[in-house]
């Protein structure tokens, strides 16, 4: 299965993924036909599978994340969002992300799908856990609503990046520029009154 995805991630990112044929990627990965069909359901199933993936590794970045008591916490989250959201940090194209999130939402009930979703989670959760650090360490209000706040920070970041897939013209530039600048605004907003970051 494997090379099977190795050979799949390499046409897709030389090729694009429209020009990329099922036999070519068995061919590269030297398995039958029949063989990927064992796998994947085609070539759809492999390019979700793929970008799960790649969400997973990004999920396995920000879970290395400390926060730092020199940063301030805009900082902090601005580290964290963009370990999950810098171009440098990813594998896929833009296309890639576009038509895997596609085919997510055209069959949301399939195990590919529901572990996009699952990754997800984790990368929300992740930025959760820096909230409740952060709360605890007194640098952010005390009656702030910790997965409220969290979940706020990365599904804006998350829909940002939904907008770069679909847009033409923006850039991996544009996108972090507005991640950060948004995720910083947010962050301000749960300061303890009178307090700087």
């Amino acid at each position: 299965m494997q090379r099977l995805l190795d050979a799949a991630k390499c046409l897709f990112l030389e090729h694009g993924f429209d020009a990329v044929k099922a036999e070519r990627i068995a061919e590269m990965a030297d398995v039958s036909v029949g063989t990927l069909y064992n796998y994947f359901g085609g070539k759809n199933e492999i390019l979700l599978t793929l970008t799960s993936i790649e969400n997973e590794r990004l999920a396995e970045l920000g879970a290395k994340f400390e926060p730092s008591a020199e940063a301030s916490v805009e900082d902090n989250f601005c580290t964290l969002v963009g370990m999950h959201f810098n171009a440098q940090h990813m594998v896929l194209q833009r296309d890639l992300w576009r038509q895997g999130f596609a085919f997510a939402f055209a069959a949301p009930a399939t195990a590919e799908a529901r572990r996009l979703r699952q990754s997800d989670r984790v990368l929300r959760q992740q930025i959760i856990d820096l909230t409740v650090a952060l709360q605890a360490q007194g640098r952010l209000s005390s009656d702030l609503d910790c997965e409220a706040f969290g979940a706020t920070i990365f599904n804006n970041a998350n829909m940002l990046f939904f907008e770069f897939t679909w847009s033409e013209r923006s850039t991996y530039d544009d996108l972090n520029k507005v991640i950060m600048d948004m995720t910083r605004t947010i962050a301000a907003l749960a300061l303890p009154r009178n307090a700087s970051a």
